[in-house]
């Protein structure tokens, strides 16, 4: 992880200052250390919204926040409460490194996106040993 502390505090600072956001982790490139020219930032965020106009606004401007505090647009923000893909979800809980957590969501959250990426491996398994069969 190429972050400094002062980024990593700045960082918190602007994931703490929306009361939506209940954990945010770092994932990707950057945080296995697998980085090249191309390497963006990529961030997942976890918001407590149902709404998706919300979600949408409160992505475009943590996005914005990011972009300030690393001086470079090479930001993704993933929201993980409208993400559709169980990989996604997993990987970056898995492998990302969690920069703020709102307690108790890291101990209700992470076992969900769990159990969702086992289901959805053990779904894929009977699938591929169904068209085995045919």
């Amino acid at each position: 992880m190429n972050l400094t502390k002062k980024q990593l505090k700045e960082l918190e600072k602007c994931f703490k200052k929306e009361p939506l956001v209940k954990l945010a982790y770092l994932f990707g490139s950057q945080a296995t250390g697998d980085t090249g020219p191309l390497s963006d930032y990529d961030f997942a965020v976890y918001a407590d919204t149902k709404d998706k106009k919300e979600s949408f606004y409160l992505k475009c401007h943590l996005s914005g926040c990011i972009t300030g505090i690393l001086h470079t647009d090479k930001v993704d923000v993933v929201m993980l409460d409208h993400s559709d893909s169980s990989v996604l979800k997993y990987n970056a809980i898995v492998d990302g490194i969690l920069l703020y957590e709102q307690e108790p969501y890291k101990v209700q959250v992470e076992p969900r996106v769990m159990n969702e990426y086992f289901d959805y491996t053990q779904n894929m398994i009977r699938h591929q040993l169904t068209n085995l069969t045919i």
